[in-house]
């Protein structure tokens, strides 16, 4: 029996990124958190959530999101992002 995609995903089976500040990331990522010190965001693409640009900002410390993100900007010196692998 197979795990399916998506808690293969929310384990980090399938590996993640973490995103620092300055840093402009392209991928397939399936579900981005904000670090432990929260994370500013300059630009975000998901091509299935509707409004994404809303994202850019800054996120509390936790901030989960689920979609497909395809690009992710963070900036702010204690920023980062852990994006996991879809």
């Amino acid at each position: 029996m197979s795990t399916p995609a998506f808690t293969e995903q929310s384990l980090g089976k399938r590996g993640s990124r973490v995103i620092t500040a300055g840093a402009a990331v392209e991928g397939n990522f399936a579900i981005i958190v904000a670090g432990p010190r929260g994370a500013e965001l300059s630009a975000i693409t998901c091509s299935n959530k509707e409004d994404a640009s809303d994202l850019v900002g800054t996120l509390p410390a936790g901030y989960t999101s689920y979609g497909n993100f395809t690009s992710i900007t963070v900036t702010g010196a204690t920023s980062s992002i852990e994006a996991y692998n879809a």
